[in-house]
């Protein structure tokens, strides 16, 4: 079970039994009290614990405020409709001055949001929450358990997002407030819950020592309380804090791991499995055997490894558990592969991936599903370095394209104006289709009773059976959208069918050993593998990309650029044969590289011998060829906007005019005219769009990249990203003469989000954009020499004699290298 999968387990039951602390005796002499559980004394000898404050009971037509009776109405597939209430309840809260009901309100959207994977707006309301509850002066109990939950809810939300510095700061919060604000067995249990979601957060921040620390004080309290608890205790209490005990010594036992004690992580393990097996769920079970193996790798012991996962894999297709098994199968391919068997390694591995792509589909938050792809890329790379190993190249092309393929939807998600007209419903039902998955799986990981998952299995199954309907209907009415919903990769026969007369394509996978890369063309297929660490390339692209920056020497550019020529193109510059344009899909670190300045051993730079275009996947290739047929014959160039005195850009605005000149009836927008609202008028009737302004890149927040335009009309000047994926253009080409326009984040399944992304999507088949910032008066030369001769070479020549001319007046790279074309090859 992956970390917040133990969040989740976690939070079913533990708040539970806080608020529902059976009797102070029941607990033996004593007071089980584990070292550093807490600063407050027990009660005095034969003193009673106060019994619970009654909680708020919850009148007819409302939904509840106590944590366990909201996780029974997520349970009952009702998490979206009482996250309206919830949020409703906050705002008339908010209205009438009522704080705390604001605060208990706000406490249900964090538990209820959490569950059906809505973590900013988990984190939102958990934080509202906390605020007022700390600013009150005096709370009883109920609120006080409701306060410490929310602390909860905040940590494992931050965990899920990845933001694991947060979540760490928050549940030391946590642990200071339970400290302080509750007595006996309550405070305990509160405690060890804190103790055991820190450790989780250690162990993923790679903390071993501070893990096992926290790990060690939960398990002890949940050992001593299993062991002390009274036969008349309820069976729930009793499993939920034997499964506390079982998930503290996991969490233990991969501390020890973590710390290369690798027989004290056994043991540990040893302790974890008997609880697990106490109390029946499968679900327990599964998450040790995990962590066995995850041991036996360490040890290299591979055969005990593969029983292991064998054993897992069993328990996760038992329980349904997709998370597992896309972990289990990965760990599977890699003993299988270690002990010598490839032809069976690869058919696991091929699972794995499997088991991603259900996973990611059921996940209804965007963020969620990019985040989740961040470490499921080492499954592919397993899977597809063992297609190659058994002499399966396509279906190793097949998986480097599934693992691009949906990225830039996930970054997208519901959060866009993405849902163009004719697709809106469509996505739409998609984002409502997942939730109500996202809200069934979470009752599956959250039953305490085998009973009660086995229903909530079947209601998955259902809702899967429906959301796969959806998907078929999907192909039948868009199939580009479909492409962005579901997996579905181009294949080497369509992309050989798809490539014209000489063009080869160059797809590239940077693994940590060694680069492999597909020549394709449409009479055949080489694969090559290319010896050398991740770590070397990444410095020679940065060194390169330095030295053109810095404009230094010229000998010192041409030196770093034979280097990378001779790493990536080295062992292919034969099968280039005598093509004249290259299609580029770049990995990684390649994303950034300028492939026109390459330098070859004959002492040309690449643009000198090829026209060259990039794509973010080949996949798309296919959705491409049809866009910008038939455009209209207008042009609108839009240069220098008025954006304030320190970023005019007197050039820009002669480029655009120059364009306009070189384009009949174009249009012309210089500054005060290049307003966003006009631009959004215009552009999506106009055949060419060209950008002569400043572009502003955010690494961390992709899709508000923009291009800066003058406000006014209700628009702020900030053409995005978000707004471009939502515009639907017909232009057959655009121009982004712009500084860093090619820039973007480097998304979980590699391709950029940026806006040559976005305006492929929204409807042009061809955008030129730049790297880096460009030199004024250079670009404006290149730009009249590409204009010079689009009509006649089209784009990708174009730009290739455009940048050979510009060399000429301006032979550093800096002055030329920067402009890219990303699209169709045409």
């Amino acid at each position: 079970m992956t970390p917040g999968r133990l969040i989740a387990a976690a939070l079913a039951g533990a708040v539970l039994v806080a608020v529902h602390a059976w009797p102070a005796d029941a607990q033996g002499p004593g007071g089980g009290r584990g070292p550093g559980m807490g600063r407050r004394p027990p009660p005095p000898r034969g003193e009673r614990e106060p019994p619970p404050a009654p909680v708020e009971e919850s009148p007819p037509g409302r939904y509840p405020f106590e944590f366990d009776k909201i996780l029974e109405v997520v349970n009952r597939g009702e998490g979206r409709q009482a996250l309206a209430w919830y949020e409703e309840t906050v705002a008339e809260a908010v209205q009438q001055g009522d704080r705390l009901r604001a605060a208990r309100a706000s406490f249900g959207v964090a538990v209820v949001a959490l569950r059906v994977g809505l973590f900013q707006k988990a984190i939102q309301a958990g934080q509202k929450a906390v605020e007022i509850f700390k600013a009150s002066d005096t709370l009883g109990p109920a609120d006080a358990g409701r306060w410490s939950s929310t602390y909860i809810q905040l940590g494992a939300a931050y965990r899920h997002v990845g933001d694991l510095a947060q979540a760490r700061k928050t549940l030391e919060e946590a642990l200071t407030f339970a400290e302080s604000h509750f007595r006996g067995r309550r405070e305990m249990v509160n405690v060890g819950m804190i103790l055991i979601a820190l450790a989780r957060v250690a162990n993923a921040q790679q903390d071993y020592q501070a893990a096992r620390e926290r790990a060690t004080q939960a398990a002890e309290f949940f050992e001593k309380a299993a062991a002390n608890m009274p036969p008349s205790a309820p069976e729930r209490a009793r499993t939920a804090i034997r499964r506390h005990a079982a998930t503290a010594l996991a969490e233990m036992g991969r501390a020890e791991l973590g710390l290369g004690r690798r027989d004290e992580a056994e043991a540990a393990f040893d302790r974890a499995l008997k609880f697990a097996r106490l109390v029946g769920l499968r679900e327990a079970e599964l998450e040790i055997v995990q962590a066995q193996a995850t041991l036996a790798v360490a040890r290299q012991d591979w055969a005990k490894a593969e029983a292991l996962y064998r054993q897992g894999l069993a328990l996760a297709g038992e329980i349904k558990q997709p998370g597992a098994l896309m972990w289990l199968n990965q760990g599977l391919a890699r003993a299988l592969k270690e002990l010598g068997r490839p032809d069976e390694a690869f058919p696991a591995a091929r699972e794995a991936v499997r088991h991603v792509e259900e996973v990611r589909a059921e996940l209804g938050e965007s963020g969620l599903r990019s985040q989740f792809l961040e470490d499921k890329q080492r499954i592919y790379q397993l899977a597809i370095r063992l297609a190659l190993d058994i002499k399966k190249p396509d279906e190793a092309f097949a998986l480097v394209e599934r693992s691009r393929a949906r990225a830039f939807l996930d970054i997208l998600g519901n959060q866009t104006t993405v849902s163009k007209g004719r697709t809106r419903a469509l996505v739409e039902e998609e984002v409502r289709l997942r939730a109500r998955l996202g809200e069934a799986r979470a009752t599956v990981q959250e039953s305490d009773d085998d009973a009660e998952s086995a229903k909530a299995r079947a209601r998955v199954d259902a809702l899967d059976r429906d959301y796969r309907a959806f998907l078929d209907r999907v192909r039948k009415e868009n199939v580009e959208q479909a492409s962005l919903m579901t997996v579905e990769p181009v294949t080497l026969s369509e992309i050989q069918a798809l490539l014209p007369e000489g063009t080869t394509l160059l797809e590239y996978l940077v693994g940590d050993n060694d680069v492999v890369v597909w020549a394709i063309d449409r009479h055949g297929v080489k694969v090559a593998k290319i010896d050398g660490d991740r770590p070397s390339l990444v410095g020679m692209v940065r060194g390169l990309r330095a030295a053109i920056a810095s404009q230094a020497s010229l000998d010192d550019v041409q030196r770093r650029a034979a280097g990378l020529h001779a790493r990536l193109l080295g062992a292919l510059r034969r099968e280039l044969g005598g093509g004249r344009r290259l299609l580029i899909v770049p990995h990684g670190v390649l994303h950034y590289l300028p492939f026109a300045a390459l330098r070859s051993p004959g002492g040309r730079w690449l643009v000198d011998d090829f026209a060259i275009a990039t794509l973010p996947s080949a996949s798309v290739l296919r959705y491409l060829t049809d866009k910008g047929v038939n455009t209209s014959g207008r042009t609108l160039a839009v240069g220098n906007p008025d954006v304030g005195a320190g970023l005019a850009l007197r050039w820009a605005e002669r480029e655009a005019r120059m364009v306009g000149q070189r384009e009949p009836g174009a249009t012309v927008l210089v500054r005060a005219d290049a307003t966003e609202a006009q631009v959004k008028k215009l552009a999506e009737g106009a055949g060419l769009l060209h950008f002569a302004t400043h572009g502003e890149l955010s690494e961390t927040d992709p899709l508000s990249s923009a291009l800066l335009l003058v406000p006014g009309g209700g628009e702020d000047g900030r053409l995005e990203v978000r707004e471009l994926f939502g515009l639907d253009l017909h232009a057959r080409l655009v121009v982004l003469s712009a500084c860093q326009t090619g820039l973007g984040k480097i998304s979980s399944g590699d391709e950029i989000v940026g806006l040559q992304r976005a305006f492929l999507y929204a409807g042009t088949p061809a955008v030129v954009t730049t790297l880096w910032k460009v030199d004024d008066r250079a670009s404006y030369e290149l730009i009249r020499a590409f204009y010079d001769r689009l009509a006649q070479a089209g784009a990708m020549e174009a730009l290739r004699q455009a940048q050979i001319e510009t060399m000429r007046a301006f032979p550093h790279p800096y002055a030329w290298a920067a402009f890219g074309l990303t699209g169709a090859p045409r």
